[in-house]
């Protein structure tokens, strides 16, 4: 039998003093003092779920649950806003390049003994 594929996309935040970690695939949670804690939580309940799933052999569609909507809207913002930091970043590089070539045709060094017998 070939092994079955599943894909997840996961949610981490903190609330309080704890990290979450929501799977908003098969809709688990999992908590920890720290955020790689809250992620090796939830994975571990991820692979024990999917585990006893595919034991019992149980449709794809019977293990995909979706989480609420609220992670499902949180996840979406936060995608959105690491676009929009990631395109910030690769403008102001550009820009800091373009700073760094004006910058750079300005310093220059002449050797007057080169110019002298041109």
């Amino acid at each position: 039998m070939s092994p079955r594929i599943f894909k997840d996309r996961i949610l981490a935040y903190k609330k309080g003093e704890t990290y979450l970690a929501v799977s908003l695939e098969f809709d688990l949670m999992a908590e920890g003092n720290s955020i790689e804690q809250a992620f090796d939580r939830l994975q571990d309940a991820t692979a024990g779920y999917l585990k006893m799933c595919c034991n019992d052999n149980e449709p794809d569609s019977e293990i995909y649950r979706k989480a609420p909507q609220k992670y499902q809207n949180i996840y979406d913002l936060f995608i959105e806003l690491s676009k929009k930091k990631r395109k910030r970043e690769s403008e102001e590089k550009k820009e800091e390049q373009l700073r760094e070539k004006e910058t750079s045709t300005i310093q220059r060094t002449y050797n007057t003994q080169n110019l002298c017998h041109a």
